[in-house]
């Protein structure tokens, strides 16, 4: 899998996900946050490697990039 892009929250993440899953592009969500200082953390969007251009340019026409 191939990191697409990472977010500070998770709602922000999944706002995402639910964007390229509706376009049938699987992902992976990875919570980088950590508990007690969030703002340190992330959380990343992984696509498949044969995904990832048109994740890719899916995030550029939804204003995501």
């Amino acid at each position: 899998m191939t990191l697409l892009s990472s977010y500070p929250t998770m709602p922000d993440a999944a706002i995402v996900q639910g964007m390229l899953e509706s376009h049938g592009i699987k992902s992976v969500l990875q919570d980088r946050n950590n508990a007690y200082v969030p703002i340190f953390g992330g959380v990343d969007l992984l696509v498949n490697d044969s995904d990832y251009e048109k994740a890719r340019q899916l995030l550029t026409e939804h204003g995501d990039a």
